[in-house]
């Protein structure tokens, strides 16, 4: 499950996803920058929920012209 993406101009996508709350291997390049690594899915959307928002920020400033994509179905209240 997508938890939260940021889509550059030239279509480069930095996501946060399975592959990175699953992962069993130590490399991360996530949006998350390492914290929902390996730690599960329910520990990815608390974290998430708690961060999700300085994440956001940073990318805006980082990339201002990026589209962000928040997964509102992994349950609304659980994450913003």
């Amino acid at each position: 499950m997508l938890l939260i993406a940021i889509i550059g101009v030239g279509g480069r996508i930095r996501r946060c996803d399975a592959r990175c709350y699953d992962a069993h291997e130590t490399e991360c390049d996530c949006i998350c920058a390492g914290v929902n690594h390996g730690v599960g899915l329910d520990q990815a959307i608390e974290n998430t929920r708690r961060r999700g928002e300085a994440w956001i920020a940073r990318a805006r400033h980082r990339h201002p012209k990026a589209r962000i994509v928040v997964n509102l179905e992994a349950a609304t209240d659980a994450l913003f």
